[in-house]
């Protein structure tokens, strides 16, 4: 065999300099330069000088396609194209590829109390995270939580029903996406030596506000013991924290509450009048509310919010230890029997009617404030909740009953 020059394959030497030598599976490139014109290597197939030429052949292959491709446009075109083609056909997607921004939104609660927990649970546990919404959540009594939904300090707020009944009554316009306490969960106590209707006369008893769900819970238990608003001496205290210690202080006759201080109450003597928790009385005790503009302009960010809490609605019905950890950091009760007590309290009493908006829990909350609030009576409970976020949630297999 009578080997031939290195021209026979053109002039290495003096291939187009734009591209840069082209390694071949993971080999170092090419010194060019080795070859000359003239050049008569030793051939063999294991020969390093024809492994050399080989790979110059591609090499120059590539180089010669790169450069046409360069001064053709659309050619490059054409060759981006297939190769995005090829890429979306692996199955990528430009939302696979670039993850979205997880939505920034701030979510209010009204008062420290086990109603309102899920919130914080949502948070602690991630649940916010997993649909992709970076939340922070606050304590705003509803006094100050309803006016900062109206300024979009915050875009959702919990709140119960008698406040957002009050707050809609003059123009502020609220939807129920998902109730939180769909009862009134609270029960009536008093100081032992006002233990009956009769000695209640004229005595003090602590409410939080004349708006919230705890004064209407008073307003139904005071009814069910034949008493007037007038007949007692109602005290506003702000927070259910002020409520419940000026009862076992001894500061006032009366109080309606729940667990877990009502745990406190039994130990301390105090008496149970009437019990509302066990009648199932329909309420929106707590709930999750936005504007109607934030739900009309921001649907999936809504239902994201609906799905973390119904996840955590769920969880709380089977994982005891969880909540109770949830309910010793934030509401700080240590003691095993009063976690238990609560537990038991919401799992069996409260949480039984399911998170779906029902027209009859925001109609129990007008009816309760109505005799003191006529403006209140021209409400629509129906135009007031918002059931498609559940319903949707419940085809998806979010809602466990």
């Amino acid at each position: 065999m009578i080997a031939r020059p290195l021209t026979a394959i053109g002039n290495a030497a003096n291939l187009p300099s734009p591209i840069p030598a082209i390694s071949w599976h993971n080999t170092e490139p090419v010194d060019l330069a080795r070859f000359r014109p003239g050049d008569t290597p030793p051939l063999g197939p294991e020969s390093p000088w024809t492994r050399d030429m080989a790979r110059c052949r591609r090499q120059r292959f590539w180089k010669d396609h790169m450069i046409q491709l360069t001064h053709h446009p659309r050619r490059s075109q054409i060759a981006l194209c297939l190769g995005l083609a090829f890429v979306f056909a692996q199955g990528f997607s430009p939302r696979t590829a670039i993850a979205a921004e997880p939505t920034k939104l701030t979510v209010s609660y009204a008062q420290k109390t086990v109603d309102f927990l899920p919130l914080l649970m949502a948070e602690d546990a991630g649940y916010f995270k997993q649909h992709n919404l970076d939340i922070t959540v606050r304590y705003l009594p509803a006094q100050e939580g309803i006016p900062a939904l109206i300024t979009d300090q915050v875009q959702a707020a919990g709140i119960g029903g008698a406040d957002v009944v009050s707050g809609a009554a003059q123009g502020v316009k609220l939807k129920l996406v998902l109730t939180l306490t769909p009862v009134y969960p609270f029960q009536f106590w008093a100081q032992p030596k006002y233990a009956s209707a009769a000695k209640l006369k004229g005595q003090r008893v602590a409410i939080t506000s004349t708006t919230g769900s705890l004064y209407a819970g008073t307003l139904l238990a005071l009814k069910a013991l034949h008493l007037k608003t007038t007949d007692v001496s109602i005290t506003p205290m702000g927070a259910v924290t002020n409520v419940n210690s000026a009862l076992l202080a001894g500061s006032v006759a009366a109080a309606a509450s729940h667990p877990p201080v009502t745990y406190k109450f039994k130990q301390a003597g105090l008496l149970d009048l009437v019990d509302l928790a066990k009648e199932h009385l329909p309420s929106v005790s707590a709930g999750i509310w936005f504007p109607d503009s934030y739900i009309k302009a921001h649907p999936d960010v809504v239902q994201a919010v609906v799905d973390a809490v119904l996840q955590t609605l769920n969880r709380e019905k089977t994982d005891r230890a969880f909540v109770e950890s949830e309910i010793t950091k934030h509401l700080n009760v240590n003691n095993k029997a009063e976690l238990d007590f609560t537990y038991e309290f919401y799992t069996k009493e409260v949480l039984t009617p399911g998170p779906m908006p029902q027209a009859a829990e925001v109609q129990a909350n007008i009816d309760a404030l109505s005799a003191k609030n006529p403006r209140v009576r021209t409400l629509n409970a129906a135009d007031m909740i918002d059931q498609s976020f559940i319903n949707k949630a419940e085809k998806g297999g979010m809602v466990t009953h």
